[in-house]
């Protein structure tokens, strides 16, 4: 078998040639007049950037048809974005759990291994076993991490994590100098939402937002069609927005808040005190709805209500057109739905149009899967310097 020519890596191009390669990423295959409209670049223009990323099989031009009245037409570029091999990685507080993914978001290996402590060492020691684990056969061009904190998008160091106990850890040098490879971090729930944007419900849609529920309440926003960080990178601080003046606490005593009526927390103490019941999980919580349980279905209610609520203000403030619902708290979407339509529906600015609200079922591997399409991501708007080859 003739092996494929080596072809640039993607953070080695210059910002143009990027440009491209992301814009086929999101929606390629494109013809080139349609890439020459997103990119807002003349025709010739376009032809300079491209011919390059041509030459060196980068892109590909797609076999167009032959059209009987006008002959050929301009054939569609494309990218094989099998070529472009990433890792992601979750870190979670008691797991690591990692993916190995092409360009695109597609996952070709999956891995995890467990934490048995949140000691930086161990934590370290166990994601570098699993990108050994994941990167054969080479080369890998980028390495991301997701984890809870106040990351920006493409950061260097965990901050404010509260479930590893962790501030000002500078992660990706640790990682970068056991590895070889350029690595970048990211909040999970942006993470999450750069993979939604680029291989999930996400696809196609320049405005959306992703809202999960579990653990805690997370949130990220694609505006036109760039994931948001803001300036600090604490875009998408949602959990302690008040949704009710009434309400229970949450475990930062603020009343009536996102976290007090939808994280795991709050929904298994809402309905085990009450019933005298200290060893409720969330699976319980679900079945007690299901057997007709009073509290159980009003404390789903409140949820829902709160949910509906977050929703309509989303939807208020940013006219995003779909709201993506996750996390490992989604199964209560079953015990909820009434009550959040009806609270959205309550909430929406007359002159709103009602979104799509679309559930995601997103198990770790696809929040490791986000941290993959960020390791992407980074190498196509704001690459590392060529200080450190791919492994």
């Amino acid at each position: 078998m003739q092996r494929r020519a080596e072809i640039p890596a993607l953070g080695s191009l210059g910002s143009s040639a990027r440009a491209v390669v992301r814009a086929l990423l999101l929606a390629g295959p494109l013809s080139r007049a349609e890439l020459a409209r997103r990119l807002e670049r003349s025709p010739a223009s376009l032809t300079k950037i491209t011919r390059p990323l041509l030459d060196s099989g980068l892109i590909q031009e797609e076999t167009a048809p032959l059209s009987e009245s006008r002959g050929r037409p301009g054939a569609p570029l494309t990218l094989d974005a099998s070529r472009h091999r990433f890792i992601g990685v979750k870190v979670t507080a008691g797991e690591v759990y990692g993916v190995r993914a092409d360009a695109a978001g597609r996952v070709e290996a999956s891995a995890h291994r467990p934490l048995v402590d949140v000691k930086q060492g161990t934590v370290v020691g166990q994601i570098v076993h699993l990108v050994k684990e994941l990167a054969e056969p080479g080369p890998v061009q980028a390495l991301g991490v997701g984890l809870a904190g106040q990351m920006s998008r493409f950061d260097r160091t965990v901050r404010s994590n509260a479930y590893l106990g962790w501030d000002e850890v500078p992660l990706a040098r640790l990682l970068e100098q056991a590895t070889g490879i350029p690595t970048v971090l990211s909040g999970d729930a942006r993470a999450l939402t750069a993979g939604v944007q680029w291989s999930g419900p996400g696809r196609g849609l320049s405005d959306f937002a992703v809202l999960t529920v579990g653990v805690g309440v997370g949130l990220g926003i694609v505006l036109e069609d760039r994931v948001l960080a803001g300036p600090t990178g604490k875009v998408g601080m949602l959990g302690h927005h008040r949704v009710s003046d009434s309400g229970p606490l949450c475990t930062n005593g603020h009343r009536g808040c996102a976290s007090a009526f939808l994280t795991t927390d709050a929904i298994t103490r809402g309905i085990g005190v009450p019933l005298g019941r200290t060893d409720l999980d969330l699976e319980t919580a679900f079945r007690l709805a299901e057997e007709g349980d009073d509290v159980a279905l009003r404390v789903f209610a409140d949820a829902g209500h709160a949910l509906g609520v977050l929703i309509a203000e989303l939807v208020n403030i940013l006219g995003l057109p779909a709201v993506i619902l996750a996390g490992d708290g989604l199964g209560m979407l079953a015990h909820v739905r009434p009550r959040m339509d009806a609270a959205l529906a309550e909430h929406l600015d007359p002159n709103a149009t009602t979104p799509s609200v679309v559930p995601f079922t997103s198990g770790f591997d696809e929040w490791a899967r986000g941290a993959a399409v960020v390791a992407c991501q980074w190498m196509l708007v704001d690459p590392p310097s060529p200080a450190l080859e791919p492994a």
